[in-house]
C-alpha cells in the first residue's frame, strides 16, 4: 500500500509531528511505501535548526505582512501546486491528511482525487468549538480579545472556516484520538464517519520509580502548555517538602520569562532546565521522574506525554482539561486539577512528591493501562481505516 500524510511541521515540534514519525516509520517497517509531506514552517527559527526533518518534500509556508498572510491562509497557492505534484508523482492508496492548517484549504483540493482520511490532532482554523483557541489574545491568557484577533476571528468564522467546511465534507472519514474531539468536530461534520482511534506510543518496561521527590514536565515553554502554572505551584512544594526537584524537558518563547521567574522565586538550585531533549535523552528524563505533570490550560487532545508517562509508569498529576481525562483516572494513576489552578497543582504534587508508596502504586496502575495504546495496535486500526476508503 503507498500512503501519503501531509503535516504542517516535518520535525517533531509537538505531539502531533511525533505521532506522524512514529506512523511513517512503523508503516515502513511493515512494507508500506510512506511519502510525508509537510511545509517549512519554523524551520528559519534558530531555536530549532538541530532537530531532524523527517518530511520527504517540503512545500513553502505562508509568510509575509499581515494582508499577503490572511490571503494565504484563505488559498496557498504554492501548496496547491506543490502538493499536486507531489501526490500525482508518487501515487498514493490512501492520502492521510494531519495538521493542515499551514497549506491552507489549498491542500484539500489538491488531494481530492484519492482516497482520504483526516486525524483532527487539536484546534484547526475550522474547528467551530474551539475555534478561539487559535487566536494570539486566547493562547496568551488574555481577558480581552486584541483588536488584530477580532479581526481574525471575523475572518475564520465568516471565510475560512467555511473554505474548509466545503472541501472537508468530501473526505472519507474523520480519526480522532480522543473522545473529546470527536464530541467537538460532530458539530462540524455531521454527516462524515468519525471514529476514535487513539494514538500509540513504543511500549517499553516500565522503569521502577526512584525514591527521589522529581517531578518532570516535557513540552514546549508557551503560555498554553501552562508551564508558568506549574512553576508557581513548584515554588509552593519547594516550601512543603525540602527534597522536591523539578526538570522542565522542552524549549520556546516563554523559557526566559520562566527561568526569570523560577529565580524570583528562589527555587534556582530545584528546578533545571533540560532544553529539547531527544529520544534517548527524553526517555532517561522520565526514567529519572517519579511524577509526570502536565498543566496545560488549552483543550488538549491525546497528549503523547501523558502517553509516555503510562509507558514508564509513572503517576500524572495533569489538568482537567480535553482528552486527558481518557488517560488519567483520579485516584487511579494520577490527579487532575483545574486548569490554572496554582493552589490546587500544588496541592496534587506535593501529595504525590511526598508519598513515595502512593506514587509507586499509581505508577504501577499507569503501567497497567500502557498496554492498550501500542503503537502495533495504533498501526493495525490505521491500516484497516486505510483499506476500507479504498474503492472495491
Amino acid at each position: 500500500m503507498k500512503i501519503a500524510h501531509i503535516v504542517n511541521v516535518g520535525f517533531e515540534a509537538g505531539g502531533a509531528e511525533r505521532s506522524v514519525r512514529l506512523v511513517a516509520d512503523g508503516l515502513r517497517r511493515r512494507g508500506q511505501q510512506v511519502l510525508v509531506i509537510a511545509t517549512d514552517h519554523l524551520l528559519d527559527d534558530p531555536a530549532v535548526s538541530d532537530r531532524e526533518v523527517f518530511a520527504d518534500v517540503l512545500v513553502p509556508a505562508i509568510r509575509g505582512g499581515a494582508a499577503r498572510r490572511f490571503a494565504g491562509y484563505f488559498w496557498h497557492r504554492p501548496a496547491y501546486r506543490q502538493v499536486s505534484a507531489a501526490l500525482r508523482s508518487f501515487g498514493p492508496d490512501v492520502v492521510h491528511l494531519h495538521t493542515i492548517g499551514e497549506f491552507s484549504p489549498a491542500v484539500l483540493s489538491a488531494s481530492a482525487a484519492y482516497p482520504r482520511v483526516l486525524t483532527v490532532h487539536g484546534p484547526e482554523d475550522w474547528t467551530g468549538q474551539l475555534l478561539s483557541w487559535n487566536l494570539r489574545s486566547r493562547t496568551e491568557g488574555r481577558a480581552r480579545l486584541s483588536t488584530m484577533d477580532t479581526a481574525r476571528l471575523a475572518y475564520l468564522r465568516f471565510l475560512q472556516r467555511p473554505a474548509y467546511l466545503r472541501r472537508l465534507r468530501t473526505v472519507d472519514r474523520v480519526l480522532t484520538p480522543s473522545r473529546f474531539l470527536a464530541d467537538a468536530v460532530l458539530h462540524d461534520l455531521p454527516r462524515t464517519p468519525i471514529h476514535v482511534v487513539p494514538n500509540g506510543v513504543p511500549l517499553r518496561a516500565a522503569e521502577p520509580v526512584p525514591d527521589a521527590a522529581h517531578a518532570l514536565f516535557a513540552g514546549r515553554l508557551e503560555l498554553v502548555k501552562g508551564a508558568h502554572v506549574l512553576v508557581d505551584a513548584f515554588a509552593t512544594v519547594a516550601r512543603r517538602l525540602p527534597d522536591a526537584r523539578l526538570t522542565l524537558a522542552g524549549d520556546g518563547t516563554q523559557r526566559a520569562v520562566l527561568e526569570k521567574s523560577v529565580s524570583e522565586h528562589g527555587v534556582a538550585d530545584r528546578v533545571r532546565f533540560a532544553g529539547w531533549l531527544d529520544g534517548p535523552e527524553l526517555a532517561a528524563a522520565y526514567r529519572a521522574a517519579s511524577v509526570v505533570v502536565i498543566p496545560s490550560v488549552w483543550p488538549e487532545n491525546f497528549p503523547t506525554v501523558a502517553l509516555e508517562a503510562l509507558c514508564v509508569g509513572r503517576a500524572v498529576a495533569a489538568t482537567d482539561v480535553g482528552g486527558i481525562p481518557e488517560l488519567v483516572r483520579p485516584g487511579h494513576n494520577g490527579v487532575l486539577v483545574p486548569p490554572g489552578e496554582r493552589r490546587a497543582l500544588a496541592d496534587a504534587l506535593s501529595r504525590l512528591l511526598g508519598d513515595t508508596a502512593l506514587r509507586r502504586a499509581m505508577g504501577a496502575r499507569s503501567a497497567g493501562l500502557a498496554c492498550c495504546h501500542s503503537l502495533s495496535t495504533f498501526l493495525d486500526r490505521l491500516e484497516q481505516h486505510y483499506q476500507e476508503v479504498q474503492p472495491l
